[in-house]
């Protein structure tokens, strides 16, 4: 990454919006204002870090990147107990104080993974929509090399998909 390559036009800075779908998807009115609060935030964190490559911007993006993920499974948990929203302030705290000491390769896997696993539980076989999304997100996150391709920006916009895919699936 070279601060010399931002672009404030380029594509992975607007893509990001598609993170916000899950919001308007929401099956309550609170998932729907923690997930649109979460999303902008990661549309707006995503965003400086696309447009600067700083490392400022680089922990904006991941601490919201990881805190979205976490409110998604917040989501899809609190089908069962209102006490999964206890996730979102814990995972925005310790993802912002921890930003350098979390792996997103792996917290984001982890993340998708405990949706998926709920999903199946509630939703049955439907699942698999919003697995194989997450599936062709993680390969295009793969495939990307660096944050500045299309491919990065095509991560964006299957990650949105696969999390408004699985709110469709709990409405």
């Amino acid at each position: 990454m070279n601060p010399s390559n931002a672009n404030a036009e380029d594509d992975p800075v607007y893509s990001n919006i598609a993170y916000m779908l899950p919001a308007a998807l929401a099956p309550t009115f609170l998932a729907a204002q923690v997930l649109m609060f979460t999303s902008a935030a990661l549309v707006a964190g995503s965003a400086v870090f696309h447009a600067t490559y700083s490392r400022g911007g680089q922990r904006l993006d991941a601490a919201t990147m990881l805190t979205y993920i976490a409110s998604l499974a917040a989501a899809v948990g609190a089908v069962w107990t209102p006490w999964a929203w206890v996730v979102v302030p814990i995972a925005a705290l310790g993802y912002w104080g921890f930003t350098w000491d979390v792996d997103s390769l792996i917290h984001v896997p982890a993340w998708a993974l405990a949706i998926i696993v709920m999903l199946f539980v509630q939703e049955g076989l439907w699942a698999l929509l919003p697995l194989g999304i997450f599936s062709l997100a993680g390969l295009a996150k793969y495939l990307d090399g660096n944050p500045d391709t299309t491919m990065h920006s095509l991560w964006h916009i299957l990650g949105g998909l696969a999390a408004g895919a699985a709110m469709w699936l709990i409405r």
